[in-house]
């Protein structure tokens, strides 16, 4: 399937994914299986042990810190082929994965048990987590089936797991502001200035990690989304956005202007300081080199923002959200928030956002 229908129905980076979670999650427990054998109680089975114990899996921990002195860092990235980010998380003692401690194992020159632990984390996966995976998986069958390999597709009537409907934590207007005014405090400039990028226009993440300064026409205020950013096989890759709605052009207010400007000034400082380092994508938001930004990186510092500052726990994507929300409480028409969102229609705005709207709604009644 992956060899000769993905590659022609789906994105690289969509397949990239997929592959992924068919590699995680389903080959271990039914790659073993004649297709005659894989039916739809097996597929409930596979659900159901996903949700129990599906996030078991072998993690490892530095041993000791001492081992990489912070001179050593650039060049063990190097050597290990993996980002500063991810060593950095090692550094910090949070786990990583096998491949990355035998990747820095070897750079350091020690073996993988000499140099990190080995711990399990176990556990379910979400409902949400098994839904991606039953979307990758059911075109597989579905395809068997064209191809008259299998008599019908066993995902089809499969009993996916029912999801907690817990209430989306959201930042409201007065949130907003006050995570404005604490955007300085980030060690890294960028941090502070792509948080309130992603909060001011509603970008998804790999939209804003994609922006190029080709794309920012500060004297007309717009900038123009045309990629969106994804890693596959240790490398950086640009695509197309989600849909073809996600291309879309985005006005801008004074505040992101000087923002960007600021950004632009100091990528330049930064660009003399490295020299022939800097490796020119021309992004808007970079590495310490030049490189695009990695957004766990980004997520990895704003929930470290939100934690000092007693802000509740939320992910780098939900800024989007609360952009979506400013919007429809301010009144502003669905559409226009949908295309500002860069959403393929209306239903879809509204679907993610309907608790939003039933509020807006009972406003309007009272109003009334």
């Amino acid at each position: 399937y992956y060899e000769q229908i993905a590659p022609h129905k789906l994105k690289e980076n969509t397949m990239y994914g997929n592959r992924k979670l068919i590699d995680l999650y389903v080959l271990p427990y039914i790659g073993h299986l004649k297709l005659k054998d894989v039916t739809t109680a097996r597929i409930d089975e596979l659900f159901n042990l996903l949700l129990k114990s599906g996030r078991t899996r072998e993690t490892y921990r530095l041993k000791d810190p001492a081992y990489l002195p912070k001179g050593t860092w650039l060049p063990t990235t190097r050597k290990a082929g993996i980002t500063l980010g991810t060593l950095k998380v090692a550094i910090r003692g949070d786990s990583v994965t096998k491949e990355t401690a035998e990747k820095i194992a070897v750079a350091i020159g020690k073996k993988l048990k000499d140099a990190f632990v080995l711990e399990k984390k176990g556990g379910g996966l979400d409902p949400q987590t098994i839904m991606r995976v039953r979307t990758a998986t059911s075109p597989i069958f579905s395809t068997a089936v064209k191809k008259e390999i299998m008599f019908k597709n066993p995902v089809t009537n499969a009993t996916s797991p029912k999801r907690d409907e817990k209430e989306k934590l959201f930042l409201d207007a007065d949130g907003c502001r006050q995570l404005l005014t604490i955007l300085d405090e980030p060690t890294n400039p960028q941090v502070g200035r792509a948080i309130a990028m992603l909060l001011y226009t509603g970008m998804r993440v790999g939209e804003l990690m994609a922006l190029r300064w080709e794309d920012v026409f500060l004297d007309d205020a717009i900038l123009t989304v045309k990629h969106t950013l994804y890693r596959a096989d240790k490398k950086y890759k640009l695509t197309s956005p989600k849909t073809k709605s996600s291309a879309r052009v985005i006005a801008m207010p004074p505040q992101l202007i000087e923002l960007l400007e600021e950004q632009k000034a100091w990528q330049e400082q930064r660009k003399k300081d490295v020299g022939q380092r800097w490796i020119d994508r021309g992004a808007v938001f970079t590495g310490a080199f030049g490189e695009y930004m990695n957004r766990s990186y980004l997520n990895s510092e704003f929930k470290k923002l939100l934690t000092a500052n007693g802000f509740p726990d939320l992910h780098v994507h939900d800024l989007r959200h609360a952009n979506a929300s400013l919007l429809i409480n301010m009144g502003v028409p669905v559409k226009v928030i949908s295309e500002h969102l860069g959403h393929s229609n209306t239903l879809t705005t509204e679907n993610i956002y309907a608790h939003i709207f039933n509020s807006t709604q009972a406003k309007a009644s009272e109003a009334i």
